[in-house]
């Protein structure tokens, strides 16, 4: 009987208020870091600002009425100081929150493990991948892949002019996704999307190595993938019953989690059965990464080996065709740089040459 005050209905009311006051209260030593009040005691602020979209300009917005630190979480500063940075990411005091918890799909790769031992082993084990040699090696398949992409510039430059009209219209950024995709594709899994060739958004998904194939558009997947788990990471606990919620936004997100992961499961199987049958002999990322050993001469398994080219994947393709299209933006709008630039490379590269190669032009201005 006397527990019975504990399941009281006034006792149950204070449960939600306990479960928002305690992370205040423990800690303590940031408690008179400023911030907007709701960010104090819950993660939901944070959690309302990225659901919609606005999480940088929010922070931001506290930055500018509150100073350099500003707490967005109970347990979360964020730190608005260029001196800070070598300090925050020392490989001294390493520290990873839950965050990534949120960005895990197939297993933990490089970017998303959050013990410090693991990240060395992997780390070890994946260095040699990105060594000046083995870059070099990549060369010919990005220069495969360029190509592709002239060509079909010039496809539909020839489209145009037939028509009687003076250019071709598109949007780049398209173009330069599928470049992009296309590239990463063939060096971390054997062979490019065909992105560039069809002109269109589409890969082979998988769900396990044995499961029939079924499409979906990369890039959007890509994109939706980044925007959900970038929202869960404020909140990861909810992770296991976002797609529950009434928002489509965590539903459609976590099945594009599951979408990408598909795409990496779909290719590097294909890889596993091409070499199975010695039909493969490619130096290309992804048999470094086949190739790769721990301190221990261990080599990574197939749903590691997976996770780190899916981490290829998602690292090198929208930040590598942004600021492509960014650099073109650029250069197109600034007065005198595209006459400037033509000049600089019609020095150096011969009549005739699309895409030339990187020794041809690595000692431009």
């Amino acid at each position: 009987m006397f527990l019975s005050p504990l399941f009281s209905p006034y006792a149950l009311l204070l449960l939600p208020l306990i479960f928002y006051i305690l992370p205040y209260l423990r800690n303590r030593s940031i408690r008179n870091v400023p911030g907007p009040f709701a960010a104090r005691f819950s993660n939901l602020w944070l959690l309302y600002q990225a659901r919609r979209g606005r999480r940088y300009l929010a922070v931001d917005a506290a930055h500018k009425k509150y100073g350099t630190l500003v707490r967005i979480q109970p347990d979360h500063v964020s730190v608005a100081d260029p001196e800070a940075i070598p300090i925050i990411y020392s490989h001294t005091v390493r520290y990873h929150s839950e965050y990534y918890d949120a960005f895990v799909s197939i297993r933990r790769g490089l970017f998303n493990t959050r013990d410090r031992a693991e990240h060395s082993r992997k780390r070890k084990a994946v260095s040699h991948t990105f060594s000046a040699k083995s870059i070099s090696q990549f060369e010919p398949f990005i220069e495969a892949n360029l190509q592709e992409l002239v060509k079909q510039w010039n496809r539909l430059s020839d489209t145009a002019t037939g028509a009687g009209k003076e250019y071709a219209e598109m949007d780049c950024l398209h173009w330069f996704n599928y470049t992009a995709f296309d590239i990463i594709g063939d060096l971390a899994f054997g062979a490019p999307f065909g992105m560039l060739s069809k002109g269109k958004d589409i890969a082979e998904v998988r769900s396990t190595p044995d499961s029939p194939p079924t499409y979906a558009p990369a890039i959007q997947v890509l994109n939706r993938r980044g925007e959900v788990s970038n929202t869960l990471g404020c909140y990861p606990a909810l992770k296991p019953f976002a797609k529950y919620l009434p928002d489509p936004f965590f539903r459609n997100g976590l099945k594009a989690v599951q979408d990408l992961a598909g795409i990496a499961v779909a290719r590097v199987n294909l890889r596993f059965a091409a070499q199975e049958k010695g039909e493969t002999q490619r130096n290309d990322l992804l048999a470094r990464l086949m190739e790769a050993k721990d301190e221990d001469g261990n080599r990574l398994g197939r749903e590691e080996l997976t996770a780190e080219a899916l981490t290829q994947l998602i690292a090198g393709s929208d930040t590598t065709s942004n600021t492509s299209c960014a650099l073109l933006y650029w250069c197109t709008k600034t007065p005198g740089v595209m006459d400037r630039l033509r000049k600089e490379i019609d020095e150096v590269v011969p009549s005739g040459v699309m895409v030339p190669s990187y020794d041809s032009v690595k000692d431009l201005p």
